[in-house]
């Protein structure tokens, strides 16, 4: 049987610093996963993020202007369908993800256990700033009481999907509010899911989502409860 191709992608705004190191990390293969094709997706950079990426051999997508991480982590998603990818890794460009961590995420994807792999961020390998740990529990909390979906981490963007689970997860959101309307989807949808866990690594505490995202957050998942 032809072992099923998988699409890591990676949605990145002026992430030249960064960017290089994540992409050298990437593995070449993983167990039980036929080919590997990376897909970088610019939104709407002004460094040298598309430079970086063709570089290494990525493929490119690219946002003529910012448009925010979940349409980003959407038009790579469905570059990564067109390219005929069976499964699916989103992943950060700022180094939060670490590459050792990409074949427990495809496992029980390749062992039918799972639609959708998500992950939870330790006590390791680094410190979630204060406001951002708080800002999570309010929101996996939110979360629970508003859709049942009891989730440890609902802001951690590392995750895996079969293609088949895409289709059911297609967010409509833009913003950093795409990793809570992925879980109402998927809990909408009856997909099966496990979480694995992962050192939580914070480069710089000014990056990523930020407590006006957690209010915008908080408004997305009211319209996606009170709005159909």
């Amino acid at each position: 049987m032809e072992r099923p191709s998988l699409a890591i992608v990676i949605p990145a705004r002026n992430e030249a610093p960064r960017l290089p190191s994540v992409l050298d990390t990437l593995p070449g293969s993983l167990p039980g996963v036929g080919a590997i094709l990376v897909v970088v997706v610019d939104d709407g950079s002004h460094d040298e993020t598309v430079a970086c990426a063709r570089e290494r051999g990525a493929r490119v997508a690219r946002h003529v202007v910012n448009l925010g991480k979940g349409a980003a982590l959407r038009t790579g998603c469905e570059a990564a369908l067109r390219l005929g990818a069976d499964l699916i890794i989103a992943m950060d460009a700022d180094g939060q993800h670490q590459a050792a961590d990409l074949p427990r995420l495809v496992a029980p994807l390749l062992a039918g256990e799972a639609d959708v792999v998500l992950t939870y961020r330790e006590a390791t390998g680094g410190t979630m700033p204060a406001v951002l740990k708080f800002g999570n529990r309010a929101l996996s909390s939110t979360l629970k009481v508003m859709f049942g979906v009891d989730i440890r981490d609902t802001q951690c963007g590392l995750r895996a999907f079969t293609s088949d689970a895409y289709a059911r997860l297609r967010w409509e959101a833009r913003d950093y509010s795409v990793e809570s309307e992925m879980l109402v989807r998927m809990a909408r949808n009856h997909l099966r899911y496990v979480e694995v866990p992962i050192a939580t690594v914070y480069a710089d505490r000014y990056k990523g989502t930020q407590p006006i995202d957690g209010v915008k957050i908080l408004g997305q998942l009211l319209r996606l409860r009170f709005g159909g």
